[in-house]
């Protein structure tokens, strides 16, 4: 068995996004890839899920109403007994800046949308491995 495989059939990814569509196909995607999958449609629902789920990676969204992704990873990180994760936003903002702000709320990564699912993939076996 390769350390890929072996990386993916554990892996637990949160994926947080507003549009029901790009969830959904990010969910089935990634259990097709072996992962196990928890979604959230706010950043309230992931902060809920967060907790008991445990995930190695968290995906989210940055531009979602009620709380965006920066709040939503500055209460995770701030969440007691969470264990260590990663995380990775997704912005349709491709700006030096965006990256910035993502880092110091708490995120490890950065992808810009349209989303290229193979990259995206990469990228969470990537950090999911150190």
């Amino acid at each position: 068995m390769s350390q890929t495989s072996t990386v993916t059939a554990s892996l637990r990814v949160l994926v947080v996004d507003d549009h029901p569509d790009l969830l959904s196909m990010l969910d089935l995607m990634m259990q097709r890839r072996k992962y196990a999958v928890q979604t959230a449609q706010s950043g309230a629902e992931a902060l809920a899920l967060a907790p008991k789920f445990a995930p190695h990676v968290v995906v989210s969204d940055i531009g979602m109403p009620e709380m965006d992704g920066y709040e939503m990873m500055r209460s995770l990180r701030e969440t007691s007994g969470l264990a260590p994760f990663k995380s990775i936003a997704l912005t349709g903002y491709d700006d030096e800046s965006e990256g910035e702000t993502a880092h110091s709320a708490g995120f490890d990564a950065q992808m810009t949308k349209p989303i290229e699912f193979e990259q995206l993939f990469e990228m969470i076996e990537r950090l999911a491995s150190h």
